[in-house]
């Protein structure tokens, strides 16, 4: 009579291999992705605040979708303007275009100006995003103290992840503000102009993961 066959057993190495090869697979569908060049696009962008006047400000997202930028020509905090001129706030909102089947948060935020402070003062720069229609904001702010008269740059990343939502679009909500210690004695201090264009500038790096 004819014995059965059994099927060889597969080797220790044969088996550690296809694991690597089954973790690989898996590694390589789980690693971010981003929408094609040229499909992320901004369909609206409006702001309002004392720090962005009407016709102040502007924004643009890169051809790769990796960043939004944002310019002011107007947010100045001042000791020179009184009271009222040691904080100012802006709240931008953006209204992003991109193929379904992603999502994505914001990782760092690059802001760019000119802060002149006396010695005693200090100003700071705060960030703030949300996403409408879902919970959680993430901060990041950068202290500058004086004495200090220069351009600066500088990145800071946002202290928690948001998300938006897979295959549903929201508003990108940015907001921003500027705000002087003058010191006591109160001294001179002036935040957020650049000497060179006369924009603030802030660059959003947009962080893709396909859902």
């Amino acid at each position: 009579m004819a014995q059965r066959g059994f099927p060889p057993v597969p080797s220790v190495a044969t088996m550690a291999a296809l694991l690597l090869l089954a973790f690989l697979t898996l590694a390589i569908h789980g690693q971010a992705a981003s929408p094609d060049v040229g499909t992320i696009k901004i369909l609206g962008f409006t702001y309002a605040g004392d720090g962005c006047p009407p016709g102040s400000a502007e924004g643009a997202v890169s051809d790769d979708g990796q960043a939004i930028t944002v310019m002011f020509s107007k947010y100045t905090a001042s000791t020179d303007a009184g009271l009222d001129g040691l904080r100012k706030k802006c709240a931008v909102t953006v209204n992003l275009s991109y193929p379904p089947g992603f999502r994505f948060h914001l990782g760092t935020v690059t802001m760019r100006g000119y802060a002149k402070l006396d010695a005693g003062t200090s100003g700071t720069a705060q960030t703030s995003y949300y996403i409408s229609g879902t919970t959680g904001t993430a901060k990041a702010n950068r202290v500058i103290a004086g004495s200090f008269d220069d351009n600066y740059e500088f990145t800071d990343q946002f202290g928690v992840l948001v998300y938006s939502e897979c295959n549903v679009v929201r508003d990108l909500n940015l907001v921003s503000e500027v705000r002087l210690k003058p010191g006591n004695p109160a001294k001179s201090a002036q935040m957020t102009v650049d000497s060179q264009d006369l924009k603030l500038t802030q660059e959003f790096a947009i962080i893709w993961e396909s859902c």
